[in-house]
């Protein structure tokens, strides 16, 4: 019984040992690197970039509107009648020329406009008619300008336009060394006009326009005497409003 005892109790001490040398010769277990990170790569096309978050809008404040300061020049050509009746026969002076004019202002509601403006004709070698009958004439250049508060008003969307202008006018005649041969006191004409504009820009517009102005003046020399002006004219228009 004694040797039995002692031969388990040398097992157990045999099978400890072994355990013990087995876990010295164990390797301890290694836990893996990680993996260096990759290169970048090359950017990708600028058509797949995302869009920024807020995007850069242009403003459209006052876009094809009137609005703020208005500014217009116009040229053209027309036709001019001078009238007046000497002793009891009219006289005519008529012809055609350039016409040409400016306003500035500001608009005072939507898409009415007040302004000051200019208006001016001028006739090189007149026509002359004494009672209905052509006449020889050393006439050669006849000029008619005005001036005066005026008011336009746009139709949209088709950007067509109305104005009219009141304001004092005069006239001078002159012969071909330049000399002043007749001319009118201050008096008073009407200047109407329509036309149709076309946007070139954020707030350029170009047209085209139809002109009639109408005036009465005294003649400068002959009081008693008085010149009516008729005047109509195509012209062109650039205006900044």
């Amino acid at each position: 019984m004694k040797p039995v005892l002692a031969g388990s109790a040398m097992v157990c001490l045999l099978a400890l040992g072994a355990t013990g040398r087995a876990d010295e010769a164990a390797p301890t277990a290694q836990v893996p690197s990680p993996p260096p990170p990759a290169a970048p790569g090359p950017p990708p096309p600028a058509f797949y970039m995302p869009a920024p978050p807020y995007a850069t809008v242009a403003s459209t404040a006052g876009y094809h509107l009137h609005d703020g300061l208005f500014v217009r020049g116009r040229f053209g050509i027309g036709v001019t009648s001078l009238s007046a009746t000497f002793s009891g026969a009219k006289t005519t002076l008529s012809g055609g020329g350039v016409a040409l004019g400016g306003a500035i202002g500001g608009v005072i509601a939507r898409n009415l406009i007040l302004y000051g403006a200019f208006f001016a004709t001028d006739v090189s070698n007149p026509n002359m008619d004494i009672a209905g009958a052509s006449t020889a004439t050393n006439v050669s250049e006849v000029g008619f300008g005005g001036f005066g508060p005026g008011v336009a008003y746009y139709f949209e969307p088709i950007n067509l336009y109305l104005s009219g202008t009141l304001g004092l006018s005069a006239f001078h005649a002159s012969d071909p060394a330049g000399a002043r041969l007749d001319s009118s006191k201050t008096g008073l004409a009407l200047e109407l006009s329509v036309g149709k504009e076309w946007w070139a820009s954020h707030d350029w517009g170009l047209g085209l326009a139809a002109e009639l102005i109408f005036a009465s003046m005294k003649d400068q020399d002959m009081p008693d005497v008085t010149w009516s002006v008729g005047a109509f004219s195509v012209v062109f228009s650039a205006t900044y409003n």
